[in-house]
């Protein structure tokens, strides 16, 4: 979703601005902008021949990280095992195809390195063949350990941290980690570039070291994919439902292949995130610039068509084997769950749990997650231990977030009365996207508090509600998508009751943009405005925290929008054993270009001898 993302598309002046193409359909601000390139740059070829020799397999120089040709590693958490105190995890390699199967050996400073362990191959695309090592770590009692790590027992030497049995779990989260095709380069340099916050997120890692990043959707931008000319013949077709049959040609299948592989190589490993992944463990949820913008948000005739079902899967494909670590045979057996989607839940520890939903794969017009996915979710979460306090659910959007339901009906005049164009928002410029739809309508669509998911969402809220009662645990809910920072929660209605008492104390943190260029200040005043308190049923409320009374420069935010803050950051997690609460602070770019400031939330644990129903 980008609702919208840059002064080019929405300014107080001229309102709405919708994206411009030019006369190859190739909108205005593209090509795609790669982390890891210089300013000036021209781009890098968009296929796998631009970035492999494509006899051997072997990475060209500008990928090229190590001496062996092996691109990676790049470090996945899967889950702890309370029972034995080890922690899991699996590493990353993309292998030229004539090479031997890589192995990885650890250290953990108590001796010698490990015995290699050994790799599984996931898959092959053309030279280059994906490996995943399954590692295994024993848990100290009392101390933390650094662990070292080679690929192949030679190379570099790379590291990372895991916390002892009886240490609080540090954990940090991100979303949207590219640009926006419609963001300029000046934008762009006004912001500082690519990696002010990952700068400071890297800085703050190598003084206290997180565990875990959980990355919160959008970890690059796929919405390039609509840019080539082999989807003109289909876009041209003008009977919706002509379009919806035509064929997924072979020829867009082997474009789909190429794009999303060389896509992935090129933000994942030649970028600060690509060098976070050796040392900082991943944990990823999907959100729809993983696949391209909007994608589930769709009319149904869109959604089901050829194309859009086949395309989705190639997006996906791929964003099992690099972010997931694994494939469709073989997700079910690495913990990825959901009656079609790739649900996850991990033990962050014996005290926290990390639940991240699918909410891409099965979503519709309709519904965001499949009811029979609900039903596996809750029987998971319900067989967690009994030690857990703390419950993370990571959503793509957030779930407690203002109201959009004014412009959702004047997107919704737009289409029924067939306008394209509104003079008085957009001085006669179009109002539709490529295919034909409001171009802000798959944004609205997106939201949890859509007019058309509000019931699926009281009813999600209203299950962990129960959970939390019954089993005594704190639900909190992290979210970005939207490319500002805030906090919210659900609560009882009841002024009485504090939150450590209140088992429908559900804070939210929103977290975003990691990158991505803030929204306007007119987009957020529109939204600061509708940002009051509402009730989810006759018990419980929501409403959005004045988290930012002060702006990261020690004055008021402007207009004084206070509940929500449209700079770049990222969140960070540290469990406190003493009394089990989760601290929480939101790490917000300074307008200086450099460096963060921290805006601190508490998370209290639920008191059980206290609770009510």
């Amino acid at each position: 979703m980008d609702f919208p993302v840059s002064n080019s598309q929405f300014n107080e002046r001229s309102g709405i601005q919708p994206i411009q193409y030019d006369e190859n359909g190739i909108p205005h601000g593209g090509p795609a902008y790669y982390p890891g390139q210089t300013m000036n740059a021209p781009a890098d070829p968009d296929c796998y021949e631009g970035n492999f020799d494509a006899e051997t397999g072997e990475p060209l120089a500008h990928l090229r990280r190590r001496p062996d040709g092996i691109i990676g590693p790049a470090l996945l958490f899967v889950d702890t095992d309370l029972q034995t105190a080890t922690w899991h995890g699996s590493v990353l390699l993309l292998v030229p195809r004539g090479y031997a199967s890589p192995t990885v050996t650890l250290n953990d400073g108590s001796g010698g390195p490990s015995l290699p362990f050994p790799a599984v191959h996931l898959d092959t695309y053309k030279k280059t063949v994906f490996y995943r090592v399954d590692i295994q770590v024993k848990l100290d009692v009392q101390n933390e350990k650094t662990i070292e790590y080679k690929v192949n027992n030679t190379g570099p030497s790379y590291r990372f941290f895991v916390p002892a049995q009886t240490t609080p779990w540090r954990f940090c989260f991100w979303s949207c980690n590219g640009w926006s095709l419609s963001v300029s380069d000046k934008e762009k340099k006004e912001l500082g570039g690519d990696n002010v916050v990952w700068d400071d997120l890297l800085a703050k890692h190598k003084v206290v070291p997180f565990h875990v990043q959980v990355c919160g959707g959008d970890q690059l931008y796929a919405d390039k994919i609509w840019s080539s000319d082999i989807w003109k013949p289909w876009l041209a077709i003008k009977d919706k439902y002509v379009r919806r049959d035509a064929p997924f040609t072979r020829d867009m299948a082997t474009y789909a292949d190429d794009f999303y592989f060389t896509h992935y190589v090129k933000c994942f490993f030649n970028s600060k995130f690509g060098e976070s992944m050796t040392t900082l463990p991943i944990s990823c949820i999907i959100d729809d610039h993983d696949v391209w913008d909007g994608i589930g948000s769709y009319p149904d005739y869109l959604q089901n068509s050829q194309v859009f079902v086949q395309l989705k899967e190639y997006a996906f494909k791929y964003w099992l084997l690099f972010q997931g670590h694994t494939t469709q045979k073989l997700c079910r057996q690495h913990n990825y769950f959901g009656t079609h989607g790739y649900c996850w839940l991990k033990q962050f520890g014996p005290y926290t749990a990390a639940l991240g939903p699918d909410t891409r794969y099965e979503r519709s017009l309709n519904q965001i997650i499949a009811p029979q996915t609900y039903d596996l979710m809750f029987d998971r979460i319900n067989r967690m231990p009994f030690s857990v306090k703390h419950l993370v659910v990571f959503l793509g959007v957030p779930i407690v977030y203002p109201r959009l339901t004014y412009i959702e009906k004047t997107l919704a005049g737009i289409k029924s009365i067939g306008l394209t164009k509104l003079s008085f928002l957009a001085k006669q410029r179009a109002l539709v996207n490529i295919w034909g739809e409001p171009e802000l309508s798959d944004d609205m669509n997106d939201h949890w508090t859509s007019e058309v998911h509000m019931e699926e969402r009281k009813q999600f809220v209203l299950r962990l509600q129960e959970f939390a009662r019954q089993r005594n645990v704190r639900v909190t809910f992290v979210a970005g998508d939207v490319h500002c920072c805030g906090a919210g929660r659900f609560a009882s209605s009841s002024p009485q009751l504090p939150p450590e008492r209140d088992h429908r104390f559900m804070p939210q943190i929103i977290s975003s943009a990691i990158m991505n260029i803030p929204p306007p200040n007119l987009v957020i005043r529109a939204v600061h405005s509708s940002a009051k308190t509402y009730d989810l049923d006759r018990a419980t409320n929501e409403m959005m925290y004045r988290l930012f009374e002060l702006d990261v420069n020690g004055k008021a935010p402007p207009n004084n929008n206070c509940k929500l803050l449209a700079r770049r950051n990222f969140s960070s997690y540290v469990e406190n054993l003493t009394n089990h609460s989760l601290i929480v602070n939101i790490h917000v770019q300074n307008d200086t270009n450099k460096g963060t400031k921290a805006y601190p939330i508490n998370v209290p644990a639920l008191d059980s001898s206290a609770n009510v129903v």
